[in-house]
Parts: C-alpha cells; structure tokens; sequence
C-alpha cells in the first residue's frame, strides 16, 4: 500500500495539523507495539486504555504518520485529526480498495468463518495469488488493515468480516465491497446484543449490500433461515450443504484417521473430494471452496488437490497425538453450533478409548445463556460421549444437560487438568473447548508437554 497524506486526509475527511502531505503511508496499525518506517499509527480507546497517549512513543520508533481524535502538534511529524479513528481508518480502507478491481470474497457467519476463510483461499490458490485476512483479524479495524493489505500482485482477495452488534456489518461492507459473499451459518453467537437470530442473519446479510447482478451470494443451505434465501430473488444466491436441494452438495461421505472423502455435485460435475478435517461443517467448508473456486475459473483438479493440502488452523479442531492419547484442540473460542460441531468430530474420532469433552463457559449469550449450555450437555450424551468436564460457572449447565454419572464440574482450568490426568489411559481422545476469555489452551499445553 502507498498513499500520501494529502490522499488520506481526503478520503478520511480530516485535518492536517502538521507535517508533510507528501508523506507516504504503506501500512496502518492500532498496536503502538508494531509501528516501524512507514506506519500509521491509529490510536483508539478502549475500555482501559486511550492509545492516544502512545502518538509520540510512536515517532520515535519511526511512524510516518498518526491519526488522532485531539488536537495535537508534533513539529514535522504529520498528524491528522478526524471525528473518530476508527471510522477514519475505514474511509481511507475503502478509498484504497476502490483503487482495485479484482474478485473480493467476503465471509461472514455465528461460526466457522475463519476455517471457510482459510480453505476458500487455499481452493483458489491453485490458479491466483490470494490475499487473505490473516488470524482473525475480522473486526472493525482488522478488516479495514486487511483491505489495506491488498497489493498489484494480488488477483483474489479473500476477507473474512465478523459482527457482534447491530450496524457493523454495513459498515465494514462499505469498506471490502464484496463481489462475492459467503454466510457459513445463522446461530445464536452476540445474541446478547441482536436479540434473535432473525436479527442475526438480517445484520449479516448487509455483507450483500455491495454485490452486483454478476455476483453471487454462497450460504449454507442446511441452515433453516439461510435456506430460505433462494425465494426472495434480492440476489443469485447459491447454496452449499448435505441436503437433497443444495445446488451444490455433498454425498457419500467417509471418515478416515486422516480426513474425510465425499462426493461433490455442482453444476454438472460429479467429483470426489478429500478434505484433511472432519465434522459435517468442514465438509460444508470444502464445498463452498469448491464452488466458489469453479465459479472463479480454477479447474476442477487444481481445486481439489488444493482443498486436500489444506491445514486446520491453530487452536481451531487441530488433532494432536501425544504419545499415548488423542487430543482435539478447538480452544480459541465457542459458540452453540461450534461447540456442537466439535462434540460430532470428538464422536466421530476413530480411537479405541475413552471419548472426554472438556467445555468451558460460552460468552456473550445473554438470556439464552443457560439454556444453550445445557442444549449442548444433552447434545454431547445423545452423542455417546464417554466422560463431561465442564469449566466455569455456566458450564454447570453443559453438567446438567449431560446428565452422566461420569461428569464433572470445576471452576478453574487447574482443578480440571488435575482430574483429567487421573482418569486419562492409552488411547483416549479429549476434546478441549470454551470461549477465548475461559483460556482453555492452558489444558491442551498441560495435556500436550
């Protein structure tokens, strides 16, 4: 990225308070920690903190330029004052976007957006260079850097947009202006803030806002309110799942200890696919990647043989063998339908010994906090799963649902390892999984040393 002050504080609607307007910008940052030659920083304040306070730490490690909600001069250095930070940070994004006309694939969803995220572009990575949203940088500031991020070389752009209250997603879709979109699921993630899962997929869906005749909107067509879609003629829409009416389907599925095969119908082809995962929903994610990639121009071989290179992201259903057990590492966060999604892959593994889920708390539910606990209890016992740890206050309601004699309830992640050595044996398979703020990767760092 190069733009020039004078460019900035055009698209930003700001003020230059001092310094030059020739200077050039390559890259944008909220962490002062990670300025260097050519940044600028973007100070925003947070709950605890106001970064304002860092502008000039940020000069002396070489920043080129800062944003800023205050009036403040610092000689040569050039500093543009704006209403808010954010909002400027995300104007300038979606001016540097408009300066490109490649394919852009949004993604959206309760769950699953960063997986779809990565096999999406590693489908398409068999024909362009793809710029990809890296970790989770899905927020009202990392989608805005991540569009920023977009450079000459790049030929598919593949974003992943998240949401947790209402008007966000307009927002962020003002910036990324998608071609093309996709929607992994409708569940109950921010409910606390959206109230229903209709207001869910009414805010998601302002990811099509910017999608024209040409584009298309991919959703999971298993889902009760995404299917629903195809009947209001707003935009093409094509769906993906297990279903008899997807357009583009999954069938004759097979979990090896190495991944899943199924078969894949979509416009006429009848492939077989080998996605390196399990769980229906990863099977959902190779579909997706498959049509998206074929509607794009990947041939269908590059396309598979890219899906099947694929690698689960860190922390996210990542299996790991120890020297005598199995452990299933989903510990970087939670919902209803992740934490579902889990519980069927924990089921389904091929391993001789016990089965044990270790569920944390799920954050952010809201009213509906106690009853998806304990939705997700019986799921986890109509699923034969063997033993039930639960961690944290209303993980007592995951007990509760499980209803077992072997489970168990603790308040920290401590009490929990300690009992889990006593009744792990060769061959088990424990699957770990809560909310970011539980800090479940302590247990798999315990289980894994």
């Amino acid at each position: 990225m190069k733009l020039k002050i004078s460019e900035i504080v055009k698209a930003s609607q700001g003020k230059l308070l001092c310094g030059d307007e020739n200077t050039t910008v390559t890259a944008f940052s909220t962490d002062s920690r990670n300025v260097k030659k050519g940044t600028m920083f973007v100070p925003i304040k947070g709950e605890n903190i106001d970064s304002h306070i860092y502008i000039d730490s940020v000069f002396e490690n070489g920043a080129a330029a800062s944003f800023t909600e205050e009036m403040t001069t610092l000689g040569d250095n050039p500093v543009v004052l704006v209403d808010d930070n954010r909002l400027a940070l995300q104007k300038t994004a979606a001016y540097y976007r408009s300066q490109f006309n490649i394919p852009v694939i949004g993604i959206t969803g309760s769950a699953g957006k960063t997986s779809t995220k990565e096999m999406v572009a590693q489908a398409l990575s068999a024909k362009f260079n793809v710029l990809k949203t890296a970790k989770n940088q899905n927020s009202q500031v990392g989608v805005p850097v991540t569009v920023c991020g977009i450079k000459k070389e790049h030929e598919v752009a593949v974003v992943e947009m998240g949401i947790s209250m209402p008007g966000e997603m307009a927002r962020i879709a003002a910036v990324v202006k998608p071609n093309f979109a996709i929607v992994t699921n409708i569940g109950v993630s921010h409910i606390e803030y959206l109230k229903s899962r209709e207001n869910i997929m009414a805010e998601k869906l302002h990811i099509a806002d910017y999608i024209k005749s040409n584009g298309i909107l991919f959703v999971n067509g298993d889902d009760d309110l995404l299917e629903t879609l195809q009947k209001n003629g707003k935009h093409k829409v094509v769906t993906f799942g297990v279903g008899a009416n997807c357009d583009c389907r999954a069938g004759e599925f097979n979990e090896t200890e190495k991944g899943t095969f199924f078969s894949c119908s979509f416009k006429g082809e009848n492939v077989q696919i080998f996605v390196p995962a399990f769980g229906v929903h990863n099977i959902r994610n190779a579909l997706v990647s498959f049509a998206v990639a074929r509607t794009l121009g990947v041939d269908s071989e590059g396309a598979i043989r890219a899906i099947g290179a694929y690698k689960t992201p860190s922390r996210r259903q990542e299996i790991i063998k120890t020297d005598d057990i199995w452990v299933i590492d989903d510990s970087y966060n939670a919902s209803p339908d992740s934490m579902r999604g889990a519980v069927e892959i924990l089921a389904n593994h091929k391993a001789e010994g016990k089965k044990i889920a270790v569920l944390a708390d799920m954050l952010e539910l809201g009213d509906t906090a106690e009853k998806e606990h304990f939705s997700i209890g019986e799921f986890a016992a109509e699923n034969k799963i063997d033993y039930l740890v639960g961690i944290g206050e209303l993980s007592k309601f995951i007990v509760d649902g499980f209803n077992g004699k072997n489970s168990r309830h603790f308040n920290g992640n401590s009490e929990a390892v300690a009992y889990l050595k006593e009744v792990l044996q060769a061959g088990d398979t424990v699957l770990v999984k809560g909310s970011r703020g539980m800090k479940t990767d302590e247990i798999v760092s315990a289980l894994t040393k």
